[in-house]
């Protein structure tokens, strides 16, 4: 399998007070292939957000390593990893903006640095109008409904044209209907692009349009091999498997 994203035995912990620490990562192992889609179903609190903000370089492992495309994230400079997030690497969360503005500015945000702003803001209605999200271009974000605020989101991530694309527990105050349709939005968007999706997400229902789907508690990550089909039975680590 040729892996675009790759966590090699991955620890990672965090300080709590003077003498403990809390593991959020635990020796974890996988290999995202291009083009492929891969969700981590987990609990709240199990680091699911954590294994994400390692695939982005944000946070350092303790131990082991995070690879993208041949590359140690934890070698590079700021500089460089800053070019391959504004560039290749695409990071959405549910976290809304510092400051309410228009959705189009708020997609042309991170081209700013490298596009000129005529070329950042074309860039950004094209990839409203792909979402299906360009009659709300003007509007400001304090007025979007939940499901439109995923769309923006997701507008940001996919306006950098990224071969890799994390999305952060995205969809998890949406209807089981929009949970639906963004799904297999990006499923589309992704196969038409060859981006590579890491996912992670608490709803079992937001998997579905997924070509694998990796459980996560504890900090012990389950990862199905690729020729191995998902049905509807999904394990967690250290527990019995549980029904999707």
């Amino acid at each position: 399998m040729d892996a675009l994203l790759s966590f090699q035995n991955v620890s990672l912990t965090f300080p709590r007070g003077h003498r403990h620490v809390v593991r959020a990562l635990a020796d974890v192992s996988l290999d995202l292939a291009r083009g492929e889609l891969m969700a981590v179903l987990a609990g709240r609190a199990q680091g699911k957000t954590t294994l994400l903000r390692a695939a982005a370089g944000f946070d350092k492992p303790v131990h082991g390593k995070v690879v993208y495309k041949g590359r140690d994230l934890s070698h590079l400079s700021d500089r460089q990893l800053s070019g391959l997030l504004t560039k290749q690497i695409a990071f959405v969360e549910s976290i809304g903006p510092d400051l309410d503005l228009p959705v189009i500015s708020h997609v042309a945000l991170p081209l700013l640095a490298v596009l000129s702003e005529n070329v950042a803001y074309e860039r950004a209605n094209t990839t409203l109008r792909r979402l299906g999200a360009d009659e709300y271009a003007d509007q400001q974000w304090s007025s979007l409904a939940d499901s439109e605020r995923v769309l923006a989101t997701l507008a940001q991530g996919l306006v950098r044209e990224p071969e890799l694309l994390l999305v952060d527990d995205l969809m998890a105050a949406l209807g089981m209907g929009a949970t639906e349709q963004i799904g297999r939005l990006l499923h589309t968007i992704a196969r038409e692009d060859e981006m590579s999706v890491l996912m992670s997400t608490s709803d079992a229902e937001a998997t579905t349009w997924f070509d694998r789907v990796a459980t996560l508690a504890g900090g012990e990550l389950y990862v199905p091999p690729p020729s191995e089909p998902d049905g509807n039975v999904i394990d967690f680590p250290s527990n019995q498997p549980r029904s999707a």
